[in-house]
């Protein structure tokens, strides 16, 4: 073999070698190519690799039936702190799925399919509110049922379906109803720790009694009424009604065991309504009182007898949860004039002071009383609310006296006047606009003494009107006599 052979026989085995050395890496780098995986984490932490993440999902939506049966569901979905990002690795330690459902079953809560609903509560005292339901028309069914416990449900019904009268001499219009808290839904995975509201009857009880825990129950005994046992349990008739609709009207009869709820209502969300109301009120007359010093002392003649009038009114009204937070008089036609009773006593040199028998009235007519002395969710309401006359509307000394305690700015009573008639009886005017008198000042009856306001712990404009005999707070038509202070 010549020098020429060998020197071509060595240049291709050289080339072959280094052919062959090459196609190895290139097969070697073939064989450890980057593999799609998935990887775990649990806040944030790595706990391992998978191939498959729907063979994971698949995994706890099929050892999870309790979950379903609990929820009423048909899938459980993983909590909400896993997550499952897609990676290209090298990596060989691929773990099984079942390995990861293994760490988290009994330390991770799982999730449903749910909605967030977040209640935004106006007063900035209060805190908002986040509850889970796993259905939107829960929700709807639930501000459904929680609004016909404030509005008379054929009247909600005819408002809602466009059919109610319009025309009228005498009655009602409901012009509008809304929710004053804003309210947002937003689709969530929800975890099972936290509570959540799989009924639209659990979370009614929970938008109207603002807790989870089953309200006061009482059992009816002979010869209790609707009125004895709302009062006895620090509720008045209204708010009875409410807690218990399937009982219609306050004269409905009870019967000796049946059970009835008495707990204290704390709706989450506030009903509100405005309604346009057309009524004939009647319009009390007033007294007038001459003393003619020629008849004998003690005597009383009537030189008028009084009529009362009639009033053909229009109001706007506002209500927040039944309870009516502003009247406004909008309209008033007189249909027939009331005519003072003109009394005329007797009594040589007698100076009468504080005459008990016959006393003003403290706003202007016509009027609306949004509110009566009784038990309001719990707590006393210890006089009448008169509204309906408008903010700044004169307020009127019910009587002479002395304005012994005037206050400005209080917490809860606003601006407000005490009147001590001197002959045992005082009255008080709260929520003012202004104050007229000062402490000490001596007044005669009708005088006006301030304007109807809101101010103080106030729900809208009214004068809140109070008065005392001693400590006795005054309240029926005998107490005053003959004058039904509160008609």
């Amino acid at each position: 073999m010549n020098k020429k052979s060998v020197f071509w026989g060595l240049l291709f085995s050289t080339f072959m070698s280094v052919l062959l050395f090459f196609m190895g890496l290139s097969f070697e780098r073939l064989a450890n190519s980057p593999r799609e995986l998935y990887q775990v984490y649990i806040d944030g932490k790595i706990v391992g690799i998978i191939t498959n993440e729907d063979e994971l999902y698949n995994l706890i939506d099929k050892e999870q039936e309790t979950l379903k049966e609990d929820y009423n569901v048909d899938k459980i979905y993983p909590p909400s702190n896993l997550e499952i990002s897609k990676v290209f690795t090298y990596k060989s330690d691929v773990v099984k799925a079942e390995d990861i459902y293994e760490q988290i079953k009994d330390k991770e809560p799982f999730t449903v399919k749910g909605y967030e609903v977040t209640i935004d509560k106006v007063s900035e005292e209060e805190k908002d509110i986040t509850l889970y339901i796993l259905k939107k028309e829960h929700l709807d069914e639930a501000i459904n049922s929680t609004v016909k416990m404030f509005v008379n449900e054929e009247t909600y019904e005819a408002y809602l379906n466009g059919t109610q009268e319009t025309e009228f001499e005498v009655g009602t219009l409901l012009e509008k109803v809304s929710i004053e808290e804003k309210i947002t839904v937003k689709e969530s995975y929800i975890s099972t720790e936290e509570k959540i509201y799989t009924t639209a009857e659990d979370l009614n009880r929970f938008i109207l009694f603002g807790t989870d825990k089953v309200s006061g129950t009482y059992t009816i005994k002979s010869g209790d009424t609707i009125k004895s046992v709302a009062e006895a349990h620090r509720l008045n008739v209204i708010e009875f009604l409410i807690v218990n609709p399937e009982i219609k009207g306050e004269n409905a009869l009870l019967f000796p065991g049946q059970i009835v709820n008495i707990g204290l209502i704390d709706p989450i969300i506030t009903v509100v309504t405005e309604q346009t109301t057309i009524e004939n009120q009647e319009i009390d007359f007033e007294t007038q009182v001459k003393y003619d010093n020629n008849m004998a002392y003690g005597t009383t003649t009537v030189e008028q007898v009084g009529e009362k009038g009639i009033n053909k009114v229009t109001f706007r009204i506002e209500t927040k949860n039944g309870e009516t937070t502003n009247a406004l008089r909008i309209s008033s036609e007189e249909i027939k004039p009331a005519v003072d009773e003109i009394i005329v006593k007797g009594g040589f040199n007698v100076v009468y002071v504080g005459d008990s028998t016959y006393w003003a009235w403290p706003t202007l007519k016509p009027f609306v009383i949004t509110s009566v002395r009784e038990w309001r969710w719990g707590s006393w309401h210890a006089g009448i609310d008169i509204s309906g006359t408008g903010h700044g509307s004169p307020i009127f000394s019910i009587q002479n006296g002395v304005a012994y305690s005037v206050g400005l700015n209080h917490p809860s009573m606003g601006n407000y006047i005490y009147i001590n008639h001197n002959n045992g009886y005082i009255s008080i005017y709260m929520h003012l606009a202004d104050v007229f008198v000062s402490q000490g000042q001596t007044v005669s009856k009708g005088d006006t003494i301030g304007t109807m306001g809101n101010t103080g712990r106030s729900t809208g404009t009214h004068l809140h009107f109070a008065v005392y005999y001693g400590d006795r707070p005054i309240d029926t038509v005998n107490d005053i006599d003959p004058l039904t202070l509160y008609q």
